[in-house]
C-alpha cells in the first residue's frame, strides 16, 4: 500500500487575482516561445542571403520651365546586383540609363518613377513630382496700348541692341497702322520705337540694311491684288525720314561683301542681284533672265568666295499668274555667275490662284550652311537638309496653324540647327534628324539672331480683346539646347 502526505492547501480555491497572475504568465509563457522561433527563422542560415533592396533617386530641379535639363541622381541600394533601372518620366518618355538626363516640352505636373530590379528578380520603386511652368515668363513684351495687333517681320542686331520690325495696327479704331523698328536695350530693359511706315500692307518680311556712312535702308517685300514688290525707306542715323518709294525690282534682302551692298530679289520678274556702293547707291544689276524666267532670290549667303542663292521659280498661264510653283536654289561664283542649280519638284504651293497664295511669296526665305558642309533651306513651312550641291537627303513638314503657312525660320548651331514651327521649337542634327524638340507660345516667328550664347527670336502669340482676334509680339531667347533664357 502506498502512504501519502496530502497538503490541505492545494485544493483550496484561488481568487482572482491568483487567476490572473497565473493567465499573465502563461501569456509571457507562449510570447517568448514564438519570438524565439521567429528569431530562429530570420537569421542568417547557410545559403540564405540578405534582400535589402531600396528604389532611391533625386533630381536637379522639381520646378522647371519648358525645355530645362533636369539631371537625375540615383541612390539605389541593395545587398545584391542591381540589373536594371527604368525611369519613366510621365509624358510618355523613358529611359533604361542609371542617371539620365530629361527634359519636358510641355507645361503641367508629371510624376518621375524609378524601377529597379534585382539579380533575385525583386523589384522596388520610388517616386517624384515635377512642377514644369509655361516659358512665357521669359519672353519680353513691349507695352502698347490696349487693341494693339502686331506682326513681327524681322529680326536683327545692330551693335549691341537686338531690333525687330513689326507690322503694327489698332482694331479699335482699325485706321492706325504702322510699319515700325523696334529696339530693344538689355542694360536698360527698355524698348525704343521707329515708325518707318504709316502704310501697312500684307507682308512676312522685311530687312533692314545698316550702311557706312551712317544711313539706314528697310526693305519690305509685300503683296496686294496679285501684286509682289518691296518699298524702301532710308532713314538718317537718328531715324529721320530721307526717302521712301517703291523699289525698281522686288527686293527680298540684301548681302554685305567688302565695301559694296549685294540687293537680291527679281526684277522684270526674273531672279536678279543689284549691287550697290557703300552708301547704299546703284552700281549695277546682275539678271538672270537667259537661264531662269519667272523667278526671285529670297535669301542669299556667302561660303567662302563663292555664294548660295534660295527662292523660286515659276509658270505663268491664261488662267491664273502663277502655276507649278517650285522652290530653288542657285550656285555663283565669286563674279555673281550661276554656276549650278537645283529644283526642287515637291512643294507645298503649287498653283497661285487665289491672293492668299501670294502672301506666301511675301514671307521668309531662309538659307544656311551648316558645320557639315550641309545646307538647310526653309520657305512655306518646308524645311530641307541638302548636300552642299543641292541634293535632297530629308524634306521636313513643319507644323502649321490652321489658316496654313506662316512665317518662320532657321538659323545654325554648332553641329546642327534651330527650327520654329506653330507653337514649338526645334533642334536638329546637320543630317536633319530631331535632336529636341518644345513647345512655346510663338504662332509665327520673325526670325533669330544670335548674340553671344543666345539665340533671340521675336513671335506673335495669338491673342484675343473684345470680340477681336489680335497678335501680341514677345521677343525671347534659348540657348543652344533650346534652354529659355532670361534677357
Amino acid at each position: 500500500m502506498f502512504s501519502f502526505l496530502i497538503n490541505k492547501d492545494i485544493f483550496t480555491p484561488l481568487n482572482q487575482n491568483q487567476k490572473q497572475t497565473i493567465f499573465m504568465k502563461k501569456i509571457y509563457f507562449f510570447a517568448f516561445i514564438l519570438l524565439n522561433a521567429l528569431s530562429s527563422c530570420s537569421s542568417d542560415s547557410p545559403g540564405e542571403e540578405k534582400n535589402n533592396l531600396v528604389a532611391a533617386f533625386t533630381l536637379s530641379a522639381t520646378k522647371v520651365n519648358i525645355g530645362d535639363d533636369i539631371k537625375v541622381t540615383n541612390n539605389s541600394t541593395s545587398d545584391k546586383e542591381i540589373v536594371s533601372y527604368s525611369f519613366s518620366f510621365g509624358d510618355e518618355t523613358v529611359s533604361t540609363e542609371k542617371e539620365p538626363t530629361f527634359y519636358y516640352s510641355r507645361a503641367g505636373i508629371y510624376t518621375v518613377r524609378l524601377v529597379i530590379k534585382d539579380a533575385n528578380g525583386t523589384v522596388a520603386t520610388s517616386f517624384i513630382s515635377v512642377t514644369v511652368s509655361e516659358e512665357n515668363t521669359f519672353l519680353l513684351k513691349n507695352p502698347l496700348p490696349e487693341g494693339s495687333t502686331v506682326y513681327p517681320i524681322e529680326i536683327g542686331i545692330h551693335g549691341d541692341k537686338i531690333f525687330y520690325t513689326e507690322a503694327y495696327s489698332s482694331v479699335k479704331p482699325s485706321t492706325n497702322s504702322y510699319y515700325r523698328h523696334v529696339e530693344y536695350d538689355a542694360a536698360t530693359k527698355t524698348f525704343d520705337t521707329k515708325i518707318i511706315s504709316e502704310k501697312v500692307v500684307n507682308s512676312g518680311h522685311a530687312q533692314t540694311t545698316y550702311l557706312n556712312n551712317g544711313n539706314i535702308l528697310v526693305n519690305i517685300i509685300q503683296s496686294m491684288s496679285y501684286y509682289i514688290g518691296s518699298s524702301e525707306s532710308e532713314f538718317s542715323a537718328d531715324w529721320n525720314s530721307i526717302q521712301s518709294n517703291s523699289t525698281s525690282g522686288t527686293i527680298h534682302g540684301s548681302l554685305k561683301n567688302n565695301d559694296q551692298y549685294y540687293f537680291y530679289g527679281s526684277y522684270s520678274k526674273n531672279p536678279a542681284i543689284e549691287i550697290r556702293n557703300n552708301e547704299g547707291k546703284f552700281v549695277s544689276r546682275k539678271t538672270y533672265e537667259s537661264i531662269i524666267q519667272n523667278g526671285f532670290i529670297g535669301n542669299l549667303i556667302k561660303t567662302g568666295n563663292t555664294y548660295v542663292a534660295f527662292g523660286g521659280k515659276y509658270e505663268t498661264s491664261t488662267t491664273s499668274e502663277f502655276t507649278n510653283y517650285r522652290p530653288l536654289v542657285l550656285f555663283l561664283n565669286e563674279n555673281l555667275e550661276i554656276t549650278s542649280q537645283k529644283t526642287f519638284d515637291k512643294s507645298t504651293i503649287k498653283d497661285m490662284q487665289a491672293e492668299q497664295d501670294w502672301n506666301s511669296f511675301n514671307g521668309s526665305f531662309k538659307v544656311i550652311k551648316l558645320t557639315n558642309g550641309n545646307l538647310a533651306l526653309y520657305s512655306h513651312n518646308e524645311l530641307r537638309v541638302t548636300t552642299a550641291e543641292g541634293e535632297e537627303l530629308k524634306l521636313i513638314k513643319m507644323p502649321t496653324s490652321s489658316a496654313g503657312t506662316g512665317v518662320q525660320s532657321i538659323i545654325e548651331t554648332e553641329n546642327g540647327f534651330i527650327a520654329s514651327g506653330f507653337q514649338k521649337l526645334e533642334k536638329y542634327d546637320n543630317s536633319g534628324n530631331v535632336v529636341k524638340s518644345i513647345s512655346y507660345a510663338g504662332s509665327y516667328n520673325g526670325g533669330f539672331v544670335k548674340k553671344g550664347d543666345l539665340y533671340y527670336f521675336v513671335i506673335a502669340i495669338d491673342s484675343s480683346y473684345e470680340n477681336y482676334s489680335i497678335r501680341e509680339v514677345r521677343l525671347g531667347a534659348v540657348d543652344a539646347n533650346l534652354t529659355f533664357k532670361k534677357i
